[in-house]
């Protein structure tokens, strides 16, 4: 390994300790660990793996934003999830699958780290603290999957919205603000919506002093009154 080879392996390593998987890890281990792994930028659209393309690895989200999806009838797109920086995602299929179970692209220019296959699974078999980190992370997307399919079963966008609100509310009983950390296009895309769609729904809620939007900063004014119109959505439509 050349000098330059040696120092990019140690600046992807760093960044690899950001990802929950790989946190903790001693510095050789990261630096075994980025030695094998590839660096892949993608820019807006680009398509990085099709549903049923063969699995070579999972990945890690450095910067940017990918979405999972799958496509269903009539061609349209259903979002499975969104992952941001220092999200990982595809480990289940290098556990056995044939093929990736979704597609995937980059929503904006991106930039992921392909774990590639072999050499991680021959890793795990000699490091169990590493193997208890990969069913952790399998654990957390099976909560966001379900997370994912409780928020699908609401019909209509706004509902969506109110119920993405409401768990960002918590349990707030009065003003509460806070920082969006994804484009509003990104957003949109999450709730299963077109972004213009999303600025009406926003424009309503400002107009009915429930939510106030300025550049990134979202405040929810009156959790309560977000809470009964969410609440009165559900009894007009209820989930499918």
């Amino acid at each position: 390994m050349t000098d330059v080879d040696t120092i990019r392996t140690a600046a992807l390593a760093q960044e690899l300790q950001a990802c929950s998987i790989f946190s903790g890890l001693g510095t050789s281990e990261l630096s075994q660990i980025a030695g094998y792994c590839e660096r892949i930028p993608l820019v807006k659209d680009e398509i990085l793996f099709r549903e049923g393309d063969p699995v070579i690895g999972f990945y890690i989200v450095l910067k940017g934003c990918i979405k999972a999806y799958r496509i269903g009838e009539g061609g349209k797109e259903q979002v499975i999830h969104l992952i941001h920086p220092n999200g990982s995602f595809a480990e289940p299929a290098v556990a056995g699958l044939p093929g990736y179970p979704a597609h995937t692209k980059a929503l904006e220019a991106s930039e992921v780290v392909l774990v590639k296959s072999a050499p991680f699974l021959e890793h795990l078999r000699v490091n169990s603290e590493l193997a208890l980190r990969i069913l952790a992370s399998l654990s957390r997307h099976l909560h966001e999957l379900v997370s994912t399919i409780d928020s699908y079963r609401l019909r209509n966008a706004e509902t969506r919205l109110l119920h993405w609100l409401l768990q960002r509310a918590g349990n707030a009983t009065s003003g509460i603000s806070f920082e969006l950390s994804i484009p509003k296009s990104v957003l949109a895309s999450e709730l299963g919506t077109r972004q213009e769609t999303l600025s009406r729904l926003f424009a309503t809620l400002r107009r009915k002093n429930i939510v106030k939007v300025k550049g990134k900063t979202i405040t929810i004014s009156d959790p309560a009154a977000l809470k009964a119109l969410f609440d009165d959505n559900l009894r007009k439509s209820g989930p499918e």
